[in-house]
């Protein structure tokens, strides 16, 4: 098995594996019982934090949430926007942009079923366009909510530009971090931030939301304990765990991610027969769009799988690859990448494309 689909989950790492361990066969629990081994478990999370705050470039008066995915935060994002902003002031109007995974498109769909406006920014050139965003804008509008990067493309989208339209303009600002983060540095300038755990290497079911001091925010799920962390019902400490080492992890490695699977992807990229796409745009270290002229993306992908290598083409999470190029898969690599993995790869890729390429020749 050569994996090469690392922007739709990732290997835990050994440290999150070891550090959930623990909480899972002796100190196992509830976090919110007032005896010793409850109290215990509290005083155990305060030093857990930090190492997520790091990662993201968060301060001491931002507030994070821990959550069971990036997907769960986008939610909580939009329910807040929806019932402190959007209802009690009128500012029903939100923008999204048209490159936005599953989560958010569906929270958007979701409240324009409640009476809200959604307008879509559209992207030129797999960047979205900040001057057409722009002039979606208007005194309506509560909230712009975007990702930082593409996780099929790489190409790693002006965040800067839309931090500064949103301070400029006085709008509430989501970023969805999940392909961003634990690839090169982030500071939390936004008013909201989401990622997920399991494409750093942390385990599935974990997650975070940053939220400014300032920016609405309410409980997703409701059970007593909301004031702990803005999420009822018992704390998932394993899980938070895990999230915590991974995340340490990842601030260790951000060098290897910018040096070492940056070489390796351009060892893939020189290696391989195929049309590197987005290659002169600023994109994620680990990730590689290619199109493979004369053979469908489903075609092959279905190929390589068989022959135990996997890639991508988006779909039911993230956008399908069809509406860009038919013809490429996405690839993205992980510190856990190996170059015997790159150079072995390449080879099946190459041969499998020349066999699809002589088929569609003969047909």
């Amino acid at each position: 098995m050569i994996y090469l689909d690392h922007h739709s989950a990732t290997r835990p790492c050994s440290a999150a594996l070891e550090r959930m361990t623990p909480y899972l066969q002796d100190r196992w629990g509830a976090s919110f019982a007032p005896h010793k081994m409850g109290q215990e478990l509290i005083a155990s999370l305060d030093t857990h934090y930090q190492m997520i705050y790091d990662l993201v470039g968060a301060g001491e008066p931002d507030r994070f949430v821990f959550t069971s995915s990036g997907a769960e935060g986008i939610n909580q994002v939009f329910l807040s926007i929806f019932l402190e902003v959007a209802r009690k002031t009128g500012k029903t109007h939100i923008i999204v942009s048209e490159i936005e995974d599953a989560p958010t498109m569906r929270c958007a769909k979701r409240l324009e079923e409640l009476g809200c406006t959604i307008k879509i920014a559209p992207a030129k050139d797999g960047l979205i366009d900040v001057e057409a965003l722009a002039k979606l804008i208007n005194p309506r509008t509560s909230l712009i909510s975007v990702s930082m990067a593409h996780g099929l493309t790489g190409v790693i989208q002006p965040a800067d530009e839309i931090i500064n339209l949103a301070k400029e303009k006085n709008i509430l600002l989501h970023l969805d971090a999940t392909y961003a983060v634990g690839k090169y540095p982030i500071a939390f300038e936004s008013d909201y931030l989401t990622f997920s755990g399991d494409r750093i290497h942390s385990v599935k079911g974990s997650g975070g939301l940053f939220a400014k001091e300032k920016a609405p925010l309410v409980p997703l799920i409701l059970g007593g304990n909301e004031q702990a962390g803005y999420r009822g019902g018992s704390f998932d400490i394993p899980s938070f765990m895990a999230l915590s080492a991974a995340a340490s992890q990842a601030s260790l490695y951000l060098d290897t991610m910018a040096l070492e699977v940056a070489r390796l992807r351009a060892l893939f990229e020189s290696s391989v027969q195929g049309e590197v796409l987005f290659k002169n745009h600023l994109r994620l270290p680990n990730t590689s769009l290619i199109a493979f002229k004369g053979v469908h993306q489903e075609a092959l992908l279905y190929f390589l799988s068989r022959k135990g290598v996997y890639a991508a083409i988006g779909g039911a999470y993230a956008p399908h690859l069809s509406t860009i190029d038919e013809t490429a898969l996405s690839f993205s690599l992980s510190r856990m990448t190996t170059e015997e993995e790159i150079v072995k790869a390449a080879k099946i890729i190459n041969d499998t494309v020349k066999d699809l390429q002589s088929i569609s020749e003969a047909l």
